[in-house]
């Protein structure tokens, strides 16, 4: 089983909230609706203009719009957008993959290509057919769902689930891998690279320069090269370098701790088809901990 103990936060940015009074809004909403025109409908036959000569419409040239695609101001000539994206977990396989198949030159630059990255591995049944995922990747069909609040009460959800309705357990590295190597079979390259650092010579002074730490070699030391880009997206999680490189600013994040236990047959049926959450003090002060089942094999 797998339990994950979080710890709020070490950084913030807040940002000052203005207090709406209610019944100024309401006001307000009332005002827009009463001074807005009212529409009528009129009848020609009963108009005091039925018969009046109605001038014709003069036609107006549309404006001439460009529609072709630019890289730094300057038109593409021929060529593929460029597009890097950093960091290879569901948001930047999933980007690498669009762009791959709107056309672009896609690359995907993930350092490690087996992360188990600290998670739950929960997805919603809506995100099964939404991203088109196999039932292959799905360790486990959750149908029960235990919340354990701070006063050590229990509440069961889930029970509005119907009997095709679940909720999906995945180990992320089995997931992400799944979704890396779809975006590979519709052209995105992928790079088993560490991101350093980005040169931007601004809007329309030639392309972006990142460089990175080429490990495609599976040397421990990774290789200094750089790479010349149209646009760069930043999916490389709370600690992204592509969002400090860019100064994005500071902003919430939360610490987390991960354990695989294997237990036996007997244990592993409470577990079947049921996940928990715990919101208590004597799991995890700061948020939340979790046990989610995985698969049979060696279960999360």
């Amino acid at each position: 089983l797998q339990t994950t103990h979080g710890t709020a936060v070490a950084r913030r940015r807040s940002y000052p909230k203005t207090p709406v009074n209610k019944t100024d809004k309401m006001a307000s909403a009332s005002m827009t609706m009463a001074t807005a025109p009212v529409a009528r409908t009129t009848s020609l036959k009963s108009s005091k203009f039925h018969g009046a000569k109605v001038a014709p419409v003069r036609s107006v040239k549309a404006a001439a719009v460009d529609t072709g695609i630019k890289a730094a101001g300057k038109p593409l000539d021929g060529r593929k957008l460029r597009v890097a994206v950093i960091g290879g977990g569901p948001a930047g396989a999933c980007a690498a993959e669009t762009l791959a198949k709107g056309g672009c030159e896609t690359f995907l630059i993930e350092r490690k290509m087996d992360n188990c990255k600290p998670c739950g591995g929960a997805i919603p049944l809506c995100m099964v057919g939404e991203f088109d995922l196999p039932e292959e990747i799905i360790d486990r069909k959750v149908t029960k769902m235990k919340m354990i609040s701070p006063s050590n009460r229990a509440v069961d959800v889930g029970q509005t689930l119907n009997d095709k309705e679940y909720i999906g357990m995945c180990r992320r590295e089995v997931m992400d891998d799944f979704l890396r190597k779809r975006a590979k079979s519709l052209g995105t390259n992928l790079v088993n690279g560490l991101f350093m650092k980005l040169d931007d010579p601004g809007q329309g002074n030639g392309p972006i320069t990142i460089h990175y730490n080429d490990y495609e070699v599976d040397a421990k030391v990774g290789e200094p090269k750089t790479m010349e880009v149209d646009v760069i997206i930043g999916a490389d999680g709370a600690n992204s370098r592509v969002a400090k490189n860019i100064d994005a600013g500071e902003y919430d994040y939360a610490i987390a701790f991960q354990e695989r236990i294997k237990i036996p047959d007997e244990k592993m049926e409470y577990y079947k088809d049921l996940a928990e959450m715990y919101v208590g003090d004597d799991v995890s002060p700061d948020f939340y901990g979790w046990v989610f089942p995985k698969y049979d094999v060696s279960p999360d």
